[in-house]
């Protein structure tokens, strides 16, 4: 059986569900249209079609293999070597396919030779492991002979890292394990140079600069729309800010009719862990960026900013709770709610960039706490927007955030030693982890959660444990909607202590 496509674009990466695992296939145009279909959908009577066909020669991003060599201790080693190098020189270049059970005769398809898939995948993957550092995203696909069960072409697909460059040792030689850096060339392979390892070094460090500034940009344009949106009060609002940036950017094309399909979806998505009602009611198209909203006049308004490259950005106000009088300064804001929000923004934004702008890999999560929205430098620093700023009060500026803890009976609690007007937290995530939901979700937002609240003086949160389990004591009045989510996605409890 053929496996299944969910919804992607088809020209970058195509989601293959196959099992109970998800696979993201690297799928360029240029061998969409050699091939005659999508890598997930491409059919064996397809690929050995190619045979013969000299626009199908070896290239850039298309390697063939006979065979990954078993047997003897010697002919595995050198399979398993060879297999690394390759994958190691597509991840290092721009991406591409490697077919193996496909001969060739001067860089052209000369025969379909099938290859036996039982055990395949696991040695390819343990042997690029071993090998290839660091280790390189690479996806493959079984496309079954129907006259031969078990056997077949094995698609490989690797697409550009923002890891490169990726270096390759060979394990058994223990004492000499030399690093080499290969790159694709033509059908053929080069090895860097010391000037080259060095330029490519450079470039990995000023794209995670680059990103590093995107990143910025974009929670500051949130920042600004909230606090244009903002009703003028007289106490403060704090604003809670969930930016995802992708190693790899999509490229998603907007056009009417996908606007037209993001308006049908967002008002029909519910967003929010556990919640049984949609999130959005209104969308809007900006430059470069698809804009969801919910009213911004109710408490809990929600702004989702959801560019072309898969960046994103979710802005929700978090519920300020009553100080005491004799502490007025103070903004009481619930740990359990701001985890809550957390996880749900991670979710819909890796939704977007994954699933609807085709970004890929991993990706740069940030969130940003501020006591109210006015209170955030990229607002303070805009005096055009003095008229809406709730400065009738002279101590306004003043705010801070206190960390609270409800957990039994909602009593609550000042859970942190710090009071802060301002706090960040990042991560490094996964975007398959966020939007396929589950365990992975869980513990990616317990670490995200973690580096935020230690700027309130407590090293983590206490709803999820870092091995991703929920701990339904610390929920509070939030545990219904959690225990529904943790129900859905299959998250396991943590153990009592």
């Amino acid at each position: 059986m053929e496996p299944s496509s969910t919804v992607a674009e088809p020209d970058l990466i195509i989601a293959v569900v196959k099992g109970d695992s998800l696979l993201m296939l690297h799928s360029p145009r240029r061998l969409e249209a050699l091939l005659g279909a999508p890598l997930h959908l491409v059919t064996y009577a397809q690929l050995a079609a190619l045979v013969g066909n000299p626009d199908a020669r070896e290239a850039e991003d298309l390697d063939y293999k006979v065979d990954i060599p078993d047997g003897d201790k010697e002919r595995k080693e050198k399979g398993n070597d060879d297999i690394a190098v390759d994958v190691a020189t597509f991840a290092n270049h721009i991406g591409g396919l490697i077919i193996v059970g496909m001969a060739d005769v001067g860089d052209i398809p000369s025969k379909a030779l099938d290859v036996r898939f039982q055990r395949l995948q696991s040695r390819i993957r343990n042997a690029v492991a071993a090998r290839v550092h660091p280790m390189p995203r690479l996806a493959m696909r079984e496309v079954a002979n129907p006259n031969i069960p078990g056997q077949g072409f094995l698609l490989i697909s690797i697409p550009p890292s923002s890891q490169a460059p990726h270096a390759v040792s060979n394990p058994a030689q223990k004492n000499e394990s030399p690093l080499r850096w290969p790159r694709r060339h033509g059908a053929d392979k080069v090895w860097l140079s010391e000037s080259e390892i060095a330029a490519a070094y450079r470039r990995r460090i000023m794209a995670a600069d680059d990103q590093a500034d995107r990143l910025r940009e974009l929670e500051h344009q949130a920042v600004m729309a909230a606090a244009m949106t903002s009703a003028r009060q007289g106490y403060p609002r704090p604003l809670l800010v969930v930016t995802v940036v992708p190693d790899l950017p999509g490229d998603l094309l907007l056009d009417a009719a996908k606007v037209r399909d993001f308006r049908e979806s967002a008002r029909n998505e519910v967003v929010m862990l556990g919640a049984h009602t949609a999130t959005f009611d209104s969308v809007s198209v900006a430059h470069r960026r698809l804009i969801a909203e919910a009213d911004a006049t109710t408490v809990h308004a929600v702004r989702a900013q959801l560019y072309t490259d898969g960046s994103a950005t979710f802005a929700i106000h978090p519920t300020a709770i009553p100080a005491a009088v004799s502490d007025k300064l103070t903004v009481r804001v619930l740990d359990a709610e701001i985890v809550s929000r957390t996880a749900s923004a991670l979710r819909y934004l890796a939704w977007h960039a994954r699933d609807r702008a085709a970004a890929a890999g991993s990706a740069m999560a940030r969130v940003m706490l501020v006591a109210d929205t006015h209170l955030h430098p990229a607002v303070s620093a805009r005096p055009e927007l003095e008229s809406a700023w709730p400065f009738d009060n002279p101590d306004f500026i003043h705010y801070r955030v206190d960390l609270t803890t409800a957990c039994f009976l909602d009593v609550q609690r000042s859970l942190g030693t710090r009071f802060i007007r301002l706090a960040f937290g990042e991560s490094a995530v996964s975007l398959d982890d966020l939007a396929d939901d589950g365990q992975p979700l869980a513990r990616a937002t317990a670490a995200l959660c973690g580096d935020l609240f230690q700027t309130y003086g407590v090293p983590e949160n206490q709803q999820i444990r870092r091995d991703g389990t929920i701990n339904p004591g610390a929920w509070g009045s939030h545990w219904d909607q959690i225990m529904r989510w943790a129900e859905d996605a299959d998250i396991p409890l943590a153990s009592e202590d």
